[in-house]
């Protein structure tokens, strides 16, 4: 598995991907198309809008409403929604195919991430009825845990604010045990993009930390990130420092509401297992959050290999 360092993956295709895919149950057109136009008008990209046909043996009797299988639709009516929803994303001036494929969506996804050679992926992580939210649940979860490209998930919580589109305001969960210096430039550089104001949010591990620097302060992290934050080009907003303490998920649900963040980009640890769903911090964050998540993949041996330096820094600054 490649992370935010890979060699099959440019940093400048991960900030402007010049293909995007979009998986589509054909019923979230209305929320992930205007998500779609805005992100590949950013950067120029062209869509891919792919639709994966589970099938129908591997479902229980009661799954009428499951995500990606509609009983009432033929191939033929599936052809003509995509094709619906692609003439939408068209209508902006930019290029869109389609592709509907058997087979379980996670795969199909991962087979056309490698065959379209997308940097980027677009879904929702829901569906409709009890067991459709539970299959796109757990395939959002899947997918955070197995491509190596940033994945842009619409929560339960977001559909409903087609403004978010168009980010005017980001936060950056920063954790200092990850690769969070590639984190940073790419929140930096989609703030960039979009011309939207950045924040940077830490929760310190009070077991790890406190022994390291008693006293955290907000004073201490924006001491933290100049030293240890690489200099890039000013801004159209200065970069906005903030430290909370507490759950995790809900420092990052709340510290998103406060400054009514429109982006959450979020690191996703490289050893995220798919099972049990409840342990995903990233997954969490999607089914609270009211904004889109942004999620990319940290780099395994960049992690291991910068957790001595931060210790040292955090020592020095202390």
């Amino acid at each position: 598995m490649t992370g935010l360092d890979g060699n099959l993956i440019e940093k400048s295709s991960l900030i402007a991907p010049k293909k995007i895919l979009v998986a589509t149950d054909l019923t979230d057109g209305e929320y992930l198309v205007p998500h779609a136009v805005a992100q590949a008008r950013a950067c120029g990209a062209s869509v891919t809008l792919v639709h994966a046909i589970l099938p129908a043996e591997t479902l229980p009797l009661d799954a009428g409403g499951i995500a990606y299988v509609d009983w009432a639709k033929t191939e033929q009516d599936i052809q003509v929604a995509l094709l619906g929803l692609a003439a939408q994303i068209e209508s902006h001036g930019i290029e869109c195919d389609v592709i509907a494929k058997h087979g379980f969506a996670a795969e199909v996804l991962e087979e056309e991430i490698k065959e379209t050679r997308a940097t980027r992926l677009i879904m929702a992580s829901h569906g409709r009825g009890k067991w459709g939210q539970f299959m796109m649940g757990s395939v959002a979860h899947q997918i955070l845990g197995k491509v190596s490209i940033p994945v842009f998930v619409v929560g339960p919580r977001s559909a409903s604010f087609p403004e978010h589109a168009n980010p005017r305001k980001i936060l950056h969960p920063v954790s200092l045990d990850g690769d969070y210096r590639r984190g940073v430039e790419l929140a930096i550089e989609l703030a960039r993009t979009f011309h939207a104001e950045l924040t940077l949010l830490h929760i310190p591990d009070r077991d790890v930390e406190a022994s390291i620097h008693p006293g955290c302060t907000l004073t201490w992290a924006e001491n933290l990130f100049a030293t240890l934050v690489p200099k890039s080009p000013v801004l159209e907003h200065p970069i906005q420092v903030t430290v909370a303490f507490g759950n995790l998920v809900d420092e990052i649900r709340k510290g998103a509401a406060r400054i009514g963040a429109d982006w959450i980009v979020l690191g996703v640890d490289e050893s995220l297992p798919f099972w049990p769903l409840k342990d995903s911090t990233a997954y969490k964050v999607v089914a609270v959050a009211e904004c889109p998540v942004f999620a990319f993949r940290h780099d395994a041996y960049a992690r291991e290999h910068l957790k001595v330096a931060h210790s040292a820094a955090l020592s020095a600054i202390g």
